[in-house]
């Protein structure tokens, strides 16, 4: 039952954005699939994601970049040995 429920949505789905089609032009009855318009989108999905990977990259150098350019604070001894605290005379 769950299996028809997502076969259903699917098909739905598919006709909404304008892939499926279950009438033809002629007047008979028949299933379409706009593959040119599943090709166009697809296409538009890809290029996108590039360029927004590409973005993403890019960002991700600039944080590397600015990261190493900020100096460290100097090491206090207690940090040498595991964080302890230096002992009072």
């Amino acid at each position: 039952m769950r299996a028809v429920i997502i076969v259903a949505f699917l098909i739905l789905i598919l006709v909404a954005i304008g892939w499926l089609r279950f009438f033809s032009p002629d007047g008979d009855p028949a299933v379409q699939i706009d593959t040119d318009k599943v090709q166009e989108d697809t296409s538009a999905f890809v290029e996108e994601s590039k360029r927004i990977v590409g973005d993403a990259a890019e960002a991700i150098d600039r944080r590397r970049k600015s990261d190493t350019a900020v100096p460290l604070a100097p090491r206090t001894p207690g940090d040498a040995d595991g964080g302890a605290e230096p002992a009072q005379p």
